[in-house]
């Protein structure tokens, strides 16, 4: 029969923790519109933000006061939580599709058993090896091991976590501060799949089209529709971005130092 980590196992289990913050608080009842028709679990889930309140009968919102940087609110909301583990989600990332409660919980058990520090939900990018038909792993010193979106122990990414740093910044520079430790996974297919709801603040057009046939409603008139060109940029920048990644780590690195060399002797 299914496991489900019940509230007074909260402390040493598994929360959902969606991290926002206050200006896109538009995006809040969409999205939770989407999450709950895709999952129906027992996990306690969370919503991080600044001081917008949120009125959503099945979610804990916890607040980190005023929006100094990402990562340091980060570490605000975090405190805040007594699970040990976190799967750490975005709230422009909607959920589309099912979330498979034997799944979370048997990864649980895996970073469990493993005492993995973080798992990617996404094989992206690819694992050095794969250890059996669902989970793979980095090795040290690989690019981009660390991804704000995923499971992870609690304390290892409050440890992680430095003031000041953005996302992209915590996701770079993240992977470089872990570059000698082990305990990084990835699953071998993703947990969910998502639709990408905003690109620099403005709407995607591919994802307002998704609402309106999934009579999710959006507050269109609070954000610009993303212009035509950088949303051609964008969907470039991806498929350039996904297509570097399947190279493994290692050549890249190769093919990065003899570019130095090439251009110092020069």
């Amino acid at each position: 029969m299914l496991k489900y980590y019940r509230e007074n196992d909260m402390k040493d289990h598994l929360g959902i923790l969606i991290l926002s913050c206050d200006k896109n608080s538009d995006l809040w009842e969409p999205y939770f519109s989407l999450f709950w028709k895709n999952y129906n679990g027992l996990h306690q889930v969370y919503l991080g933000c600044n001081r917008v309140k949120y009125q959503g009968s099945k979610v804990k919102v916890i607040y980190s006061g005023e929006d100094l940087d990402w990562s340091t609110s980060c570490r605000t909301i975090l405190k805040q939580i007594p699970n040990k583990y976190i799967l750490l989600l975005l709230e422009d990332l909607f959920i589309t599709t099912k979330i498979d409660l034997v799944e979370i919980n048997k990864h649980i058990k895996f970073i469990e058993n493993n005492k993995a520090k973080h798992v990617h939900i996404v094989p992206n990018p690819n694992p050095d090896n794969f250890l059996n038909q669902e989970i793979g792993m980095y090795e040290k010193g690989a690019p981009y091991r660390v991804n704000v979106v995923g499971y992870w122990d609690k304390e290892y990414l409050l440890s992680l976590l430095m003031d000041g740093e953005s996302p992209w910044d915590f996701e770079i520079k993240g992977s470089y501060r872990t570059i000698n430790e082990e305990g990084f996974y990835c699953l071998k297919k993703p947990l969910f799949s998502v639709i990408h709801v905003l690109e620099k603040g403005s709407w995607l057009p591919e994802a307002v089209q998704y609402c309106k046939e999934q009579e999710v409603y959006l507050e269109i008139e609070k954000r610009e529709m993303l212009s035509r060109l950088t949303n051609l940029k964008s969907i470039l920048q991806v498929f350039y971005f996904n297509l570097m990644i399947k190279v493994p780590w290692k050549i890249r690195v190769r093919i990065m130092d003899i570019l130095r060399k090439l251009l110092i002797s020069y």
